[in-house]
């Protein structure tokens, strides 16, 4: 009890006092929440990433198996001190439509390259083939890193593939040329002998023509003669269908010849167009002729 006698009191609080101070905490509450969505916003922008390292190259090419799958290999080269990883790699060229694009993750240790194979789309026939532009974005160790380079082309892989789609596509204009199902056969062991008949179908349609210089032989396959067959001919979009007949014997007789195979049995034709295009118009078989090519091959060569 305080000095004097007097109690000191305070005033009963009641349920009205009790939902305001409630009131109060809520809205100190809200107050600080939105305080805090404010500071937030307020926040420094993301920061926008840097242009590719000066170290960092591209090179467009193909072995022989991307030929056959219909791929184009990217090289991307690391000559940074610092590891890169490739979130998203797309090729833009003129002779090449649009739509090429890789997404990652891609791991590229420094100092190192990577090949990344992309499936080729339609060519373009019209202008140059190239350049090659190779666009990236890529995680470096300070950040993110995005921007396009122009890329190496040692081999002429650009120009090649316009030139073998556009010559192609001019050709189907005038006539489709087609394998056999199987091979034709005669004989046995050594003495067996084969054709392949490609079935020549003109369209019928427009006044193009092609000519044929030869039919080259391949690793696997030669004419019965020689290397190449020396076949030509002209043929013409209205003209009627016919037969080339292909005799053919093994390039050579040993194992690796066939296990090591990797385009033996694509038959190339030498053909220039009325529009212009020219160069190796390739014919691919199917598993049965592959098959039937691959027994003549043992048989005739005494392999089995």
């Amino acid at each position: 009890m305080p000095r004097g006698g007097v109690r000191a009191e305070h005033p009963p609080r009641g349920r009205g006092a009790k939902r305001a101070d409630a009131r109060r905490v809520i809205g100190l509450s809200g107050a600080l929440a939105s305080t805090a969505l404010v500071l937030a916003g307020c926040g420094a922008p993301a920061e926008a990433p840097a242009a590719l390292p000066a170290e960092v190259t591209a090179s467009v090419l193909q072995s022989r198996s991307d030929v056959v799958d219909g791929r184009l290999v990217v090289q991307v080269d690391n000559g940074t001190d610092g590891d890169l990883t490739i979130d998203r790699l797309d090729v833009t060229a003129p002779g090449l439509e649009d739509g090429m694009v890789l997404d990652g993750p891609k791991d590229l240790a420094a100092g190192k390259s990577i090949q990344l194979r992309l499936d080729l789309g339609p060519v373009r026939c019209a202008g140059d083939a190239g350049p090659a532009t190779i666009g990236l974005e890529l995680q470096t160790a300070t950040g993110p890193a995005t921007g396009s380079l122009e890329a190496d082309d040692p081999y002429d892989t650009l120009a090649r593939l316009q030139e073998t789609g556009c010559l192609a596509h001019s050709v189907e204009q005038i006539a489709t040329f087609a394998l056999p199902d199987r091979l034709r056969t005669e004989g046995t062991g050594e003495a067996q002998r084969a054709w392949i008949d490609i079935a020549v179908e003109p369209t019928g349609e427009g006044d193009g023509s092609l000519s044929i210089a030869q039919v080259l032989g391949t690793t696997l396959l030669s004419a019965e003669g020689g290397l190449n067959w020396a076949y030509t001919a002209e043929i013409s979009a209205d003209d009627p269908p016919s037969t080339i007949e292909l005799p053919v014997r093994p390039a050579r007789c040993d194992q690796h010849a066939g296990a090591e195979d990797k385009r033996g049995t694509i038959i190339p034709l030498e053909i220039t167009t009325s529009d212009g295009w020219s160069g190796l118009y390739e014919l691919r078989s199917g598993q049965s002729l592959k098959d039937d090519l691959f027994a003549y091959f043992t048989e005739r060569c005494r392999l089995g």
